[in-house]
């Protein structure tokens, strides 16, 4: 049971419980009784001491009350696992550590046993001779263009040679959109592209939230410390000298030498995104069994022959101003979705948007707009889907055709974007689809017919589920 807090609201002084002529000063307070009566003046006190345990009853109340909300507040957020952040940023590697035949092929060729050993010593000698120089450091554990050939080499020789990592590759990688834009490409092909997109990947974090090298949005996806910052170099050190203890509830229950060629790198590389707050991308992962349940499990039940669209998607509009949760612009966004969702034109709201506006915003654009539509809307939470990573209008589009396809919405009804006449005006640009080209490769969906000025349809295209290597904070 919790203990009363300190509220700061009601204080009441002892001799309150006593009876005071009404007109005393603070500075004076006479204590002499009103009634002459002792047992009239009993009453009185028990009076006067109920009321002050009702009022505290009542402060406490509150203060609970105001402390179970603070407990949900954007800034109590849950902490992400390496492995979750391994699995979103990194599918391919991802899978070679959770496959035991593969894995134990890899561990013990003896090329990459050789790779993994050079790769821990580059971990030694990196604290030891850069001393604070991040720069240094992250020219040590990134991979050159030489070793990645090497590696190349001896994972197209493998895969020639033994039929488990064929079979890997055909049941893990070729069903799956999420490892290649170009179906038509050799298996061998697709398998070895994934693994130089991922080696690039890895160098791109460490270049970007240890080096501290621009991304392609500074303004909100840079590393959080200055890179040059003493503070900074001790997370780096302490990083590198706990780069052999792996996260899970046996530590080094594997040696160095039973890791794979691309561990050490791998590692290094989440826990930068972990020291920078910049594990976006798993938050509120999985989605299916998290908060995307109860509209999930609402599918079944939904007479699609009945609605023009799927969902109606409302893209987020982040705040400029710290300390704000939902921007004037959301709201008004979140107004007219819901007045097209009360018109029978889909039966889900879509809210997308992650941690974006402004840069390291504890409020999630998906999950402040969620909440309003319940609280200030009342619709129900199984109506409503959530995406809650999207950190531009691109990545709106992409994320909501990826839902649509995982979670087997029909994809042949288009979704209906909902936005400010400005957005639904640039979505349908040509700017907006040589922006898709150039970011995604890809157009995630077909424009299709602009019902009004702030509605617009658009079909999801498949090509969406291709997991973007290049954007840690939303692949």
């Amino acid at each position: 049971m919790r203990s009363a807090p300190d509220t700061g609201i009601l204080r009441i002084p002892t001799f309150c419980l006593e009876p005071v002529h009404p007109f005393s000063s603070d500075s004076d307070v006479s204590r002499v009784p009103l009634f002459d009566s002792t047992e009239t003046n009993l009453i009185y006190r028990h009076l006067l001491a109920f009321i002050a345990l009702s009022m505290t009853t009542v402060a406490y109340a509150a203060s609970l009350s105001t402390a179970e909300q603070s407990s949900s507040a954007p800034n109590t957020q849950t902490f992400v696992r390496e492995s979750i952040l391994a699995e979103r940023d990194f599918p391919l590697l991802d899978a070679l550590l959770k496959d035991p035949a593969v894995r134990s092929l890899l561990a013990t060729d003896t090329v990459l046993m050789r790779v993994t050993k050079a790769r821990w010593k580059s971990v030694q000698e990196a604290n030891r001779d850069c001393k604070d120089v991040l720069a240094c450091k992250s020219s040590a554990l990134r991979f050159t263009p030489e070793q990645i050939e090497e590696i190349t080499a001896s994972l197209i020789r493998l895969y020639q040679a033994n039929a488990s990592l064929r079979a890997f590759v055909n049941v893990k990688l070729v069903p799956s959109s999420v490892f290649t834009l170009k179906p038509s490409k050799t298996r061998e092909e697709m398998f070895i592209d994934n693994w130089k997109q991922s080696a690039a990947a890895m160098n791109h974090i460490i270049a970007t939230y240890c080096s501290g090298v621009s991304p392609r949005y500074p303004n909100v996806d840079s590393m959080t410390y200055q890179p040059g910052s003493k503070d900074f170099a001790g997370f780096v050190r302490s990083i590198l000298d706990n780069l052999p203890i792996e996260e899970s509830a046996l530590p080094n229950a594997r040696d160095q030498q039973a890791t794979l060629f691309f561990e050490p790198t791998l590692r290094f590389s989440l826990r930068l995104l972990q020291a920078n707050s910049r594990d976006e991308a798993g938050r509120f992962w999985p989605l299916q069994s998290g908060e995307n349940v109860a509209p999930i499990q609402q599918l079944s039940s939904i007479t699609w022959s009945t609605y023009p669209y799927s969902l109606i998607l409302v893209p987020g509009e982040g705040p400029e101003v710290p300390g704000v949760a939902l921007s004037p612009g959301g709201m008004e966004r979140l107004r007219l979705a819901v007045e097209a969702y009360r018109t029978g034109l889909a039966p889900y709201i879509m809210v997308s948007g992650g941690f974006v506006h402004p840069s390291q915003t504890p409020f999630c654009e998906a999950i402040e707009m969620k909440r309003y539509l319940l609280e200030i809307y009342g619709i129900p939470a199984s109506a409503i889907l959530l995406e809650p990573y999207a950190r531009h209008t691109t990545t709106n589009l992409r994320n909501a055709a990826r839902q649509v396809f995982d979670y087997g919405l029909p994809s042949t009804i288009p979704m209906l974007v909902v936005s400010d006449t400005a957005q639904t005006g640039y979505i349908q640009s040509a700017d907006f689809a040589k922006r898709n080209q150039e970011e995604l490769g890809y157009l995630p969906g077909a424009v299709g017919k602009r019902l009004s000025a702030n509605q617009l349809e658009v079909l999801p295209s498949r090509e969406s589920l291709y997991r973007d290597a290049n954007d840690p904070l939303d692949p």
